[in-house]
């Protein structure tokens, strides 16, 4: 089910979890005691938590709609299926219009972007340049958060981007990097931040909740103290893609 939001400047947005899935806890919370992570996330047998795939869909009232990343897909083999907890997560997974006119990506990591291959992407996927020559020089670190079906997907309709930008009247995309060097999270009509894996989930507020899979650690934790310092000072709604429990919060109401 939908939340929908509407900003004062007349656009919809619906914040849409297209489906749950697993990850190892410690992996998520980096340097934070598992004794303190669990009381926010508890963890299964395997020692993952549970994860969402919330994305945005933004209505513009010419007809046009954007959607924000698109979460996982479901092009995975069984032992990937057994190791994310697609079968036991994803029963139910949300009837969406499947069409659309642009897609953003805040990153290229396949539980961002898999679900494209689930999207009738009209006109452009709409990528950061630094974030698309990331994928094309991959390293130890980051050769399996890539997959090479997405990205050939993504190449039939790419446009690549220099943010800071709109990439349409109240949709700006913001350079975040940190997760990865190109990462880049989106702010509608100086309303609703919608922070990609700069805050993966509610508990990524406190600064020192920092994921193994964050590139430059030092980096993500200087940008998300600035972003959220914005956050407070303009009012904006922050949206936790990765959040089950808590997917938006009011930056006024952040604790940190």
């Amino acid at each position: 089910m939908a939340i929908e939001l509407n900003t004062r400047k007349g656009k919809l947005v619906e914040v849409i979890n297209l489906g749950n899935f697993l990850l190892d806890g410690g992996t998520m919370f980096g340097r934070i005691p598992k004794a303190i992570w669990e009381k926010w996330f508890p963890s299964d047998e395997r020692n993952r938590i549970l994860m969402a795939t919330n994305i945005l869909r933004i209505y513009l009232g010419d007809g046009m709609v954007y959607q924000i990343d698109a979460g996982l897909g479901s092009l995975y083999t069984d032992k990937e299926k057994d190791i994310l907890g697609i079968d036991r997560t994803m029963q139910n997974p949300v009837s969406q219009d499947k069409r659309i006119d642009y897609l953003v990506l805040t990153h290229l990591h396949f539980d961002h972007c898999g679900g494209i291959s689930d999207l009738e992407v009209k006109e452009s996927v709409i990528v950061s340049r630094q974030e698309w020559e990331d994928t094309q020089k991959v390293t130890e670190l980051t050769r399996k958060s890539y997959r090479q079906r997405d990205l050939k997907q993504i190449s039939q309709k790419l446009l690549l981007v220099e943010p800071p930008m709109e990439v349409s009247p109240g949709i700006e995309i913001i350079p975040t990097p940190g997760h990865t060097k190109g990462h880049a999270s989106i702010l509608v009509d100086n309303e609703i931040f919608f922070a990609g894996d700069l805050l993966p989930t509610y508990a990524h507020v406190h600064l020192p909740c920092i994921m193994a899979y964050d590139l430059y650690p030092t980096e993500i934790v200087e940008v998300k103290k600035k972003m959220l310092n914005r956050a407070r000072s303009e009012g904006w709604t922050i949206i936790f893609e990765h959040d089950p429990y808590t997917p938006m919060k009011k930056a006024s109401a952040l604790n940190n």
